[in-house]
């Protein structure tokens, strides 16, 4: 047989089958260090592909070792010890046994932390930083994770301080194993003090560039901050005129102290169009399809188109708001809308027409003064009557939340008062409207949700008032155990008349079962009451129920079961039904 045969027979020969193992891992740990471990170490991850000799099982145990060792270092056990033992007789079966003992020892803790300022000549020292500043707790444990968090801290601060500039020059670490105590000592390069500097925009096509411009929240030489860096972003990603933003700051300031930003758009698509669907047992199905464009004439001018159609409104409206009048933040508002309301109570057809101005401020806060005019026709228990109506809304608003459809911190509030001239009596509607949201609990994610609303007509008697500018409660977006606006008073056939006032309110738990199952349990109260005042004399309407969310990239769908907790015999249905999308309020 040739030579050249033989080698080749020889080498299957000459292969070793793989050598699996069985590892178990021993020592005091908690589910999270273990877990580290298991994740960090290549005898876990590699279970699945074992080493083709023990030689090589060995090398991998011994490189295991020292990572092992670095986890319990990042973890604050820096007297840790880590024992890997390959038992070599249980080959002869098979299987070679693993033993991983790990004794992580005394955690060390954080002592103190230090932040070092080198600063370039001339430049004045950044305030201090603390270590409440840092959000570190002396005697915390010792964590990589939690050093590395305050450098980035610390970071943070000075750039918000005016030194957007400031690098890590050096870190010292001590740990005195003596006492298990930890000591960090930061230097910092803080470069220059920066002021903002030349804004330069590009990337616009269709929109004018002194949009941008006039949302500038400072004034070129004004101290840098992060802080007012990133409202620029919010106010931009909240016009939804861009597809993609960056937000640039030079990499020196110049002999000013000047530190240049360079802001690169993309815009994204002006046109839009959407639409929903909503159901409620006392109401039935009802649908909202809309159009709008966001930059009509290139000035971020809005003009949106909306018909709504079902129970009880049906309508066709048209909204326009253009920014930047005479000076920034100032907004020419006009709308027009032709609408028809049903209820059991009555049913108006009104043609409405407004034009005001509108302002942002603060922030969160803005307002509105308009000018309204509308023409209303009311049937009411076999009567008809004609409204002209002549009106001067002024509004206020203020919105902190975090998410329009689904908010968990944050409030809203809307308040506005209306004086309607030439009908006979004139009168003055005033409402109120607050919400509130807190985070309970981060994980599970748990939210406290709360409403209140209160408003009241002077100057005339409610029979003297259009029906549809009277208040009511009751329904989706109210006290939802009732039925749409049936918390109140009504007539003799059981339909509701309205009244002069209303006070109203209600709270709710929003909990996250999975990351796509809520339940919402709540509790309602309110009630509409023929006074230009709540008499504090009759019995708040209560209604309460469980709500069921299913979490959707474009928000929660919503199901509410309500029933009425003092109900009115012969008057009041024994539960309600509401299926719609976004959160009740």
């Amino acid at each position: 047989m040739p030579l050249v045969l033989l080698l080749l027979l020889a080498v299957p020969a000459l292969a070793q089958d793989p050598v699996p193992s069985r590892v178990e891992l021993t020592g005091p740990l908690d589910d999270e260090l273990e877990k580290r471990i298991r994740d960090a170490a290549r005898l876990f991850t590699l279970a699945d592909e074992p080493p083709a000799t023990l030689v090589a099982l060995e090398r991998r145990a011994e490189a295991d070792r020292e990572r092992i060792a670095d986890v319990l270092r990042a973890e604050g056990y820096y007297d840790g010890r880590v024992a890997i033992t390959v038992g070599r007789v249980a080959i002869t079966v098979g299987r070679a046994a693993v033993e991983v003992a790990v004794e992580p020892g005394p955690p060390t803790r954080l002592d103190s932390f230090a932040v070092e300022y080198r600063l370039p000549p001339g430049t004045p020292a950044p305030p201090p930083v603390s270590l409440d500043d840092l959000e570190l707790d002396p005697g915390e444990r010792a964590r990589t994770e939690t050093v590395l968090r305050a450098e980035k801290k610390t970071l943070a601060l000075l750039a918000e301080h005016g030194y957007p500039l400031a690098t890590i020059h050096d870190r010292q670490v001590i740990v005195d194993h003596a006492t298990q105590a930890m000591r960090v000592t930061l230097t910092v390069d803080t470069g220059k003090l920066a002021h903002f500097g030349p804004v330069t925009v590009s990337g616009l096509e269709g929109l004018d560039e002194a949009w941008v411009r006039n949302r500038l929240p400072w004034r070129e030489g004004e101290r840098f901050a992060v802080s007012i860096l990133e409202k620029l972003r919010k106010t931009l990603v909240e016009s939804r005129l861009f597809s993609t933003i960056r937000l640039t700051p030079g990499t020196a300031v110049d002999e000013r102290g000047a530190l240049p930003l360079a802001i690169v758009l993309s815009e994204a698509r002006p046109r839009s169009i959407g639409f929903g669907v909503d159901y409620s047992s006392s109401l039935g199905l009802s649908g909202e399809a809309f159009w709008e464009h966001r930059n009509l004439m290139g000035g971020g001018e809005a003009l949106r188109a909306a018909l709504t159609a079902g129970e009880p409104k049906t309508s066709l409206s048209l909204t326009y708001r253009g920014p930047d009048v005479q000076y920034p933040n100032q907004d020419l508002l006009a709308a027009a809308e032709l609408r028809e309301l049903r209820t059991e109570a009555f049913v108006t057809k009104s043609a409405l027409a407004s034009a005001g101005l509108g302002w942002h401020f603060a922030e969160v806060w803005s307002a509105s003064v308009s000018l309204a005019a509308e023409r209303t026709f009311e049937d009411q228990q076999d009567r008809h009557r004609e409204f002209t109506l002549l009106s001067l809304p002024v509004e206020l608003r203020q919105d902190s939340s975090d998410d329009l459809l689904d908010p968990t911190r944050g409030n809203r509030l809307f308040a506005q008062v209306q004086p309607f001239g030439i009908t006979t009596p004139p009168f003055t509607r005033m409402e109120v409207y607050d919400t509130h949201y807190v985070e309970l609990v981060p994980r599970p994610r748990l939210i406290g949700a709360g409403w209140v609303r209160a408003g009241t007509l002077q100057g005339a008697k409610a029979a003297d008032v259009p029906a549809d500018k009277r208040f009511y409660v009751g329904g989706p977006g109210s006290v939802r155990g009732f039925g749409y606006q049936m918390a109140g008073p009504v007539d003799d056939s059981g339909d509701p008349i309205g009244g002069r006032s209303a006070f109203a309110f209600g709270v709710e738990l929003r909990a996250k079962v999975t990351d796509t199952i809520g339940i919402v349990p709540f509790i309602e109260g309110g009630r509409a009451y023929p006074t230009a005042s709540p008499d504090v004399g009759q019995p708040l309407f209560w209604g309460a129920g469980l709500g069921f969310r299913y979490h959707t990239p474009f928000g929660p769908a919503r199901a509410d079961v309500a029933v009425p907790l003092n109900p009115r015999k012969g008057i009041d249905d024994p539960v309600q039904f509401t299926l719609s999308l976004g959160q009740a309020f």
